[in-house]
């Protein structure tokens, strides 16, 4: 039994550094993969967890990688195409999102502009607890809207308010869930009005929890494109252990076509501990074939030969991640000038709505000595 809770201990401790989860929720999760395992799989853990594994990110395996079911016991990956496409959308709109935080007055780029606190991934769905104020940012590169050239966001995406999270899933895809942990009604009117005071979101706004039917526009953009840029089981593994680079001012992951991800960050962690991180073979990306194909003072790029190529375009290569660590600004730099304030509005409308007294609970009037 010691040498059980052990095992759990170890691998708790190093998930974390995935997903920044607390024990109230990461403990009982390893606790129930590691029960479900054979003796084997648990010899096999220790012998992994006992090596430091540094040939693995040039392809070369001290050990024999674990089974894909002791990787899914560890830490789940999305298990259906529609929810690794909803979740590739979260991770890069949460770049795009970036932009945003950096103009929260005062506006300040050595102020962490961070999106995800904590992730809890689970086979079918996914629980995200953002950083403060970044849902606001986040809903507007999410919710889908029509211009007059196209679907912009990401299309068919949908919300539902509960009482005390938001549930973003696909209307055209039921399998699809990512639950926003933690956010109260009051939040949620100010994210909308924040993301409403940027961009018009037209016949796709917000009205309730009754969703709008795909319209015509999302589904032609779905005939004819990828729902997110960028590969998608690639983006939804990064998104699920987000929090390797929890430590970063910033983070801006993004994609162009369906084949490259590139993922840059300022300051903290080192590019050598993202490798290491992302190559693990417990608690890495997905597969087997990962390994670092090329790499210089800049940055480096980790490919699988293995991974399944996008299926709307056969013709495509391998899915491949672009990492390069960014420096961090020397000093204070505040972004305070006229034009940096008028980007800045849309935090006042988020301000004004936290601030407003709550229609169903009057503020009281100070009583009279």
């Amino acid at each position: 039994m010691p040498h059980r809770l052990s095992l759990v201990r170890r691998l708790a401790l190093l998930r974390r550094m995935y997903t920044g989860e607390t024990d109230s929720s990461l403990l009982p999760a390893v606790t129930a993969g590691v029960q479900r395992l054979t003796p084997d799989d648990r010899v096999q853990l220790h012998e992994i967890l006992d090596n430091d594994n540094v040939g693995r990110l040039f392809g070369h395996d001290e050990w024999s990688p674990p089974p894909p079911h002791v990787r899914r016991e560890l830490l789940a990956d999305a298990s259906t195409e529609g929810q690794r496409e909803l979740e590739s959308g979260i991770f890069t709109a949460a770049g795009r999102a970036v932009n945003y935080l950096h103009l929260r007055m005062p506006a300040d780029l050595l102020r962490p502009a961070r999106v995800f606190r904590m992730i809890r991934p689970h086979a079918h769905e996914m629980v995200l607890h953002l950083d403060s104020g970044a849902i606001g940012p986040l809903l507007v590169e999410l919710l889908p809207r029509i211009t007059d050239h196209e679907v912009l966001g990401v299309p068919g995406l949908r919300a539902r308010l509960h009482r005390r999270h938001v549930e973003l899933y696909l209307v055209d895809d039921v399998s699809a869930t990512v639950h926003l942990s933690n956010v109260s009604y009051r939040q949620w009117v100010a994210a909308l009005t924040f993301a409403e005071s940027l961009v018009d979101l037209g016949e796709l706004r917000w009205l309730g929890n009754d969703p709008t039917p795909l319209t015509d526009a999302e589904r032609s953009a779905l005939d004819t494109r990828h729902r997110a840029p960028g590969p998608a089981a690639l983006n939804s593994a990064l998104l699920r252990r987000a929090r390797i680079f929890g430590d970063a001012l910033w983070l801006t992951p993004w994609s162009r076509g369906c084949e490259t991800t590139h993922v840059e960050w300022a300051g903290q962690p080192s590019l050598g501990r993202v490798a290491r991180l992302l190559l693990h073979p417990l608690f890495g990306l997905p597969g087997d074939g990962h390994h670092v194909r090329y790499f210089d003072a800049a940055g480096l790029v980790v490919a699988d030969p293995h991974a399944p190529r996008c299926p709307m375009h056969p013709a495509s290569t391998e899915p491949v991640l672009a990492l390069r660590p960014e420096p961090a600004p020397d000093g204070p730099l505040e972004l305070s000038s006229p034009g940096w304030r008028a980007a800045a509005s849309p935090w006042l409308a988020w301000q004004r709505v936290l601030a407003a007294a709550n229609p169903h609970l009057p503020q009281q009037s100070p009583a009279r000595q």
